[in-house]
């Protein structure tokens, strides 16, 4: 027997089919007719993009980090498909090619950890307080905030 068998109400009635009931029954802003809402497992839209079918964006990101086995010094790595593309630039670079330098300085100067040309200034970090001077600041604290209550209340009409 399961839980919804068990809790019964007086019309015989489990609650959780109750509250589907009321759930499909409802009409109004994003709840259409009954009559008219997509029956389960299907959308308004059947002719859309089928399940599985990939973007873009998802096939460049597959082709470009798909491993490949090569030898580099006489060993067997894997390396992306990536990886192997940006060290061709760097070789072909390294040739002499005056176009793969130009691509090969543009991917290091987006990749690369940028410096920063402005002047910020610098953080000042006070030094720890020792357990009296902590208390004599908490003192003149109290005093000071004390005092503008007193003030306040003053502003107000009433009495200190």
């Amino acid at each position: 027997m399961d839980d919804n068998n068990k809790a019964v109400n007086a019309c015989g009635t489990s609650s959780k089919a109750d509250a589907s009931e009321l759930q499909e029954n409802k009409v109004g802003y994003g709840n259409p007719p009954f009559q008219r809402r997509f029956k389960k497992g299907l959308s308004g839209n059947k002719k859309g993009r089928p399940r599985g079918s990939k973007n873009r964006k998802t096939i460049v990101r597959e082709i470009a980090y798909e491993m490949h086995k090569v030898i580099e010094d006489g060993q067997w790595r894997w390396r992306a498909t990536l990886g192997l593309m940006l060290l061709a630039l760097r070789n072909h670079a390294a040739e002499g090619n005056v176009r793969a330098f130009r691509a090969y300085q543009k991917y290091l100067a987006k990749y690369e950890p940028q410096e920063t040309n402005s002047k910020l200034g610098y953080l000042v970090v006070p030094a720890p307080m020792t357990t009296e001077e902590f208390i004599k600041h908490a003192e003149k604290t109290n005093v000071e905030a004390d005092r503008l209550h007193e003030i306040r209340i003053r502003e107000l009409g009433g009495k200190p």
